[in-house]
């Protein structure tokens, strides 16, 4: 479950460099209460799309947000950019193929999206084993 691998990663990130920011996972649409703090995230969209019979492309969107409108510190965006750029899930690391900083009615987000290629591995056919082939001698019979 790749998902669920990239929503505990983001979460890592975000713990490793906002050691001291409360960090909350929300589903559904985000109506966090009025006094909370910190940065709250969720997953916007996830989609898997079959390029050929063995190639997969996962695109996964989040959003992140900083909760208290009135007070967005002004080297937010950069540290989440930073956070944020490279995840690492399970020892691969993965890289964000957009990052975008927006603010909409007062509230400070980023759209974080990171796009994952895939390829099903086939099963291993079977190895050719080899015959061993003995002579045998054949008797002529008459009829």
């Amino acid at each position: 479950m790749i998902t669920n691998q990239l929503t505990t990663a983001i979460a890592s990130k975000l713990t490793q460099h906002f050691p001291n920011i409360p960090i909350h996972l929300t589903t559904g649409t985000i109506s966090p209460n009025p006094d909370a703090k910190g940065i709250i995230y969720r997953l916007l969209s996830a989609q898997l799309i079959r390029e050929r019979s063995d190639r997969f492309v996962q695109s996964h969107a989040f959003e992140i947000r900083w909760l208290e409108a009135n007070d967005i510190p002004a080297t937010l965006p950069d540290e989440l950019f930073e956070a944020l750029e490279t995840i690492d899930v399970e020892g691969t690391p993965y890289r964000a193929t957009e990052l975008r900083w927006e603010t909409e009615s007062d509230t400070a987000r980023m759209l974080v999206y990171y796009t994952i290629r895939t390829t099903k591995v086939s099963e291993s056919a079977a190895t050719i084993q080899q015959l061993e082939q003995r002579p045998t001698a054949l008797k002529a019979t008459r009829e």
